[in-house]
């Protein structure tokens, strides 16, 4: 089955590139594999994930980022959540998540999902 496309605005409103991928399967994946850790709306063991999208990385005051992710200058695209879906400590050494998602087509699921939520989601 080919994957949906899912346009996702841009932090300030202007449209950015399309997201490949499918929300629903990827709303899914994340209940089944992230949820554990990670909630849309709310800090648990990991950061709250909703408005993730655009978002500078380690900026979530009052969560305890790693060292590595608190100094590395990056905001969350489709393009730097699908490398750190494949390998968190790949993509940046130090980084404390040690869960990554192999299948190219799964994570791109769940980044359409990801992009698609706002902080204001409560799970």
């Amino acid at each position: 089955m080919l994957a949906s496309l899912l346009p996702v605005a841009s932090p300030a409103g202007q449209a950015a590139s399309s997201v490949t991928g499918n929300p629903a399967r990827g709303q899914t994946v994340f209940e089944q594999h992230c949820s554990g850790c990670h909630a849309l709306g709310e800090n648990r063991f990991g950061p709250r994930l909703g408005d993730v999208y655009g978002r500078r990385a380690g900026s979530i005051p009052g969560f305890r980022y790693s060292q590595a992710l608190q100094r590395q200058p990056l905001t969350w695209s489709a393009a730097t959540l699908d490398h750190w879906l494949s390998g968190p400590a790949r993509f940046l050494p130090g980084a404390r998540m040690t869960i990554s998602i192999n299948d190219a087509a799964t994570r791109a699921d769940v980044i359409a999902y990801l992009c698609s939520r706002p902080a204001s989601d409560q799970e």
